[in-house]
């Protein structure tokens, strides 16, 4: 599952994506962006995309609880149009996560690794995202979650989950319609210390190739 990522900073999103600048708060650059992080998302605004601040870790809009969902940053592809916590998001209220990779433990050894894109361009993962209204104070909170799937092939080896990576030739069809495509044959990985481990590590080291496992 995606549970850690790199984030990158306003000005790579708006010219990947075309966006003219309406955020006033920019984004900066992150190498280990852990749950309930505020992280940059693109969505469909009346036909165009926008960039928006979200926090990481989904609220369905119906939510009544004192605290948020818990394990609510993924949402895996064979549930998320029927299990409740997904199922609106999913229907109405799909996204973009804009990231430069994201990290993957291999579960035999904890041993962590970097994925991202072969080409040198930003990947957008598929994402849901949902407005929630406290009702004790009438604020607002967006909120989001990664959509995962099944690993195939070599990615299989490290983790048996992935972030949805939609190739750019798609990203439209995920969110007009909810269309998942995937090119996992787009991605590279290595292997890195295990300084990303502690969700207070930052830093570009985080995504250096480790020689040997550490």
């Amino acid at each position: 599952m995606c549970g850690r990522y790199v984030s990158p900073d306003t000005a790579a999103i708006e010219a990947q994506w075309h966006i003219a600048r309406r955020n006033s708060n920019p984004f900066a650059r992150r190498f280990n962006v852990a749950p309930a992080a505020e992280i940059p998302i693109l969505y469909a605004d009346e036909g165009r995309l926008a960039l928006a601040s979200a926090r990481w870790g989904l609220v369905p809009h119906w939510w009544r609880e004192g605290k948020p969902p818990r394990f609510a940053h993924n949402a895996r592809l064979e549930e998320a149009a029927s299990k409740p916590l997904w199922r609106d998001a999913m229907r109405r209220t799909r996204c973009l996560v804009p990231a430069l990779g994201w990290y993957e433990w291999r579960e035999s050894d904890r041993q962590p690794f970097y994925f991202r894109p072969r080409e040198d361009r930003l990947v957008a993962l598929a994402g849901l995202m949902a407005r929630w209204v406290d009702p004790a104070t009438g604020e607002s909170l967006l909120s989001c979650a990664v959509l995962t799937t099944q690993a195939g092939g070599a990615l299989a080896a490290v983790h048996d989950r992935t972030p949805v990576a939609l190739p750019p030739e798609a990203e439209a069809a995920w969110l007009e319609a909810g269309a998942v495509r995937t090119a996992p044959e787009a991605l590279a990985w290595h292997p890195v210390r295990r300084l990303v481990n502690s969700s207070r590590a930052e830093g570009p080291e985080l995504i250096e190739p480790s020689p040997q496992p550490a």
